[in-house]
């Protein structure tokens, strides 16, 4: 699930270069949020349970009508992990294959209605060593190689994304369009040019941490006690960094106190490309 998140009113949240998305929650108005949030899963509870009353015939119907509506959106996964089969011998993404070894490829979100992927440059954080800080920014650069390398033997397919509406333009030819993003800043090794020479390899968002601290914020998921207290002073620089160029800032794996910093920190909403709501779901993630 995806969600983004912003203390400013819908309107003053993108400039012309910056993604939009649709779901907007003032953090401010965490009544009237949460309010809705219980609406919702009302709505939800009560459908199920009507769902539970309607025949056979009822439910071809649901179903023929909600693939209409899926048919007639643009669709967008903002978080994939294909790429890390991408950088292994053997491995298409041109063919179809089947799950749990793989869960996306190109003929599957097509036959899908998959419009669009964020394909993720995933590093795992690791210690902070010179030795892991090269290892790590040579893997990104190689899951960045071989998504730049499928798209051109894939131009038929698919077509590189850098522009939220980029999505809509590609989707009229019948492609699939890839966006890339970053999950964790561990490539950026402290160098606060590197957010720039990502950026201008297509990368569009950068989840900030993943499952431990790292030189830019606290993990949600990390035994160790908080490292930073949030998001670091550097961490501020990268969001700064993020802003200036475009780039979204994703807080999924985020601690609660690093969540709280990059929101109010971020000229733009923030994003959590692969976590929920906890109200929703109890998870450290969300």
């Amino acid at each position: 699930m995806f969600f983004y998140f912003s203390r400013k009113p819908l309107s003053e949240d993108f400039p012309d270069k910056s993604f939009g998305f649709s779901l907007h929650l003032e953090l401010e108005k965490s009544t009237i949020a949460k309010l809705m949030i219980t609406k919702v899963l009302t709505f939800c509870l009560i459908s199920g349970l009507l769902m539970g009353f309607t025949s056979e015939k009822d439910n071809n119907k649901l179903e023929k009508k909600a693939k209409r509506i899926h048919a007639k959106c643009l669709t967008i996964d903002t978080h994939c992990d294909t790429p890390m089969l991408m950088i292994k011998p053997g491995f298409s993404v041109r063919d179809e294959h089947q799950a749990p070894k793989s869960r996306v490829d190109l003929p599957r979100m097509k036959s899908g209605g998959l419009d669009a992927s964020f394909f993720a440059v995933f590093t795992s954080q690791k210690p902070r060593t010179v030795e892991n800080y090269q290892a790590t920014y040579a893997l990104a650069n190689q899951m960045l190689d071989s998504i730049h390398s499928m798209l051109k033997h894939n131009s038929d397919l698919a077509t590189l994304a850098l522009k939220a509406d980029d999505l809509a333009k590609i989707e009229k030819t019948g492609k699939r369009a890839i966006y890339i993003g970053m999950e964790n800043g561990f490539p950026l090794a402290k160098d606060i040019s590197r957010v720039e020479e990502f950026y201008k390899k297509g990368v569009r968002y950068i989840t900030l941490c993943h499952s431990y601290h790292n030189d830019i914020c606290d993990s949600s998921s990390d035994g160790k006690p908080a490292e930073h207290n949030g998001v670091s002073a550097f961490g501020k620089q990268v969001i700064a960094e993020m802003n200036r160029l475009g780039m979204m800032v994703d807080v999924s794996h985020a601690s609660d106190k690093s969540f709280f910093d990059a929101v109010e920190l971020s000229k733009a909403p923030v994003i959590g490309s692969h976590s929920s709501v906890r109200a929703i779901a109890k998870h450290n993630r969300n």
